[in-house]
């Protein structure tokens, strides 16, 4: 058997292709499922996180975002608190609740070659999934917050410019290969975009929606 079981693996090495390159599109996908795994919206995981977070933030003081704008603050109904947690970035949201019910928006733009190809509706979440004809996605999430809930965000990235889009601050965090993914809170929703080789003007377009 040992002889067997050598033999069987020589074959499947001198049989494999190292220098085999998977396609752009296929990069493009594979890149944005990791993404999405790796920061997912409310999971049980990140409901653990967020009791533990609570603890830390009363022990080290963290303080409620002192970069709003006045405009900003005049339409969001929630406070949030951040703490740094490996790599990411942990936001715990504290909100009485008392702002009426979900209501889901779209973007205000989407680039030209882009079609739909995934759509997903809760009482508290929408998802819309975007892609061209050369495999390049824009996804576009809407999360109604509700008190103590939490999400996570990576903080590897390369760049990050904020911007004042209609009395809403939308910060677009850039990746060296092309990567994007934004963040806006608004009234009482956060929005998270993220985008292949999309100008960042271009995903500040697409929050565009007014203050309403």
């Amino acid at each position: 058997m040992p002889i067997v079981g050598e033999a069987i693996i020589k074959e499947l090495e001198d049989s494999t292709d190292y220098e085999y390159q998977f396609s752009a599109k296929f990069e493009r996908k594979m890149r944005m499922l990791i993404w999405k795994e790796a920061h997912p919206w409310g999971s049980a995981v990140y409901r653990l996180l967020n009791r533990t977070a609570i603890l830390g933030i009363c022990v080290v003081g963290v303080l409620f975002f002192l970069t709003m704008s006045v405009e900003g603050n005049r339409v969001k109904f929630f406070e949030t608190v951040r703490t740094m947690w490996e790599d990411s970035e942990l936001y715990t949201y504290f909100t009485d609740g008392a702002e009426g019910g979900f209501q889901e928006r779209e973007p205000a733009y989407v680039p030209e070659g882009y079609r739909e190809v995934k759509r997903e509706l809760t009482e508290i979440r929408f998802l819309l999934v975007l892609e061209n004809s050369l495999g390049e996605m824009i996804t576009w999430e809407q999360l109604y917050v509700l008190d103590e809930q939490s999400i996570v965000l990576d903080t590897e990235y390369d760049s990050q410019v904020t911007k004042d889009v209609d009395g809403k601050l939308v910060t677009v965090c850039a990746y060296s290969d092309g990567f994007k993914y934004a963040y806006c809170e608004h009234a009482n929703n956060i929005y998270i975009a993220t985008a292949d080789n999309l100008e960042t003007e271009d995903i500040y377009k697409m929050f565009v929606f007014g203050k309403k």
